[in-house]
């Protein structure tokens, strides 16, 4: 058996809506000593369903499920609430640092990007069954605005705040070029890439 041991045989719970992902997971996870398939599904409701007549270690789920069912940090807040005792190990193709720390701080445990080897997921199911937090190589956590130098950290704010480079330029006296510089530059150590993902991080942001 390669991998991390488990110290006993995990039982786990699958949802995604693509079959084809969803059976060639259960495929490879059956096939494995440490772990029992308990519940498999495609959608939200009927998962919740199995897993409050059934016990479940772990739950790997797929983040962003079919359009009208439930996605995102909402997805992980749903099953947190409905599935207290269950680990939640998010299993998808978008790993962004945003994204990831957005589903941190809504309750997940780790996250298995859906392009990392197989043998990766089996680890990382291993991991957050340990309690330990499990995230992609490739990812780091949302860094300290202290790494952010206080013009950087000023550009932020007032992004934050809804305004344009343009208008930070302005209301701070200085060159579009030298704030987009700056703005870039904070991007760039805070391991996020556009405005959308600043926004979702903005409780985090905030905080720093």
């Amino acid at each position: 058996m390669n991998g991390f041991p488990a110290p006993r045989r995990l039982r786990l719970a699958l949802l995604d809506d693509h079959d084809v992902v969803r059976r060639g997971t259960a495929f490879h996870l059956g096939n494995d000593g440490r772990f029992k398939i308990v519940a498999s599904h495609s959608d939200s409701q009927a998962f919740v369903r199995a897993l409050q007549q059934c016990q479940a270690d772990v739950a790997i789920i797929d983040i962003s499920l079919a359009p009208g069912d439930i996605s995102g940090a909402g997805l992980v807040q749903h099953l947190r609430q409905a599935l207290p005792r269950v680990t939640l190990l998010g299993f998808a193709g978008e790993n962004s640092v945003a994204i990831i720390n957005h589903l941190l701080d809504a309750g997940i445990s780790g996250f298995v990007g859906k392009s990392e080897p197989l043998a990766e997921l089996s680890d990382a199911v291993v991991r957050v069954a340990q309690g330990l937090c499990r995230i992609p190589p490739s990812c780091k956590l949302l860094t300290s605005c202290d790494a952010l130098s206080r013009n950087e950290r000023e550009v932020i704010r007032l992004v934050l705040d809804g305004l344009t480079v343009s208008e930070i330029a302005l209301q701070r006296h200085r060159s579009v070029k030298t704030v987009s510089t700056q703005k870039v530059a904070a991007l760039r150590k805070l391991g996020l890439r556009n405005d959308a993902e600043i926004f979702a991080m903005r409780q985090q942001l905030e905080a720093l």
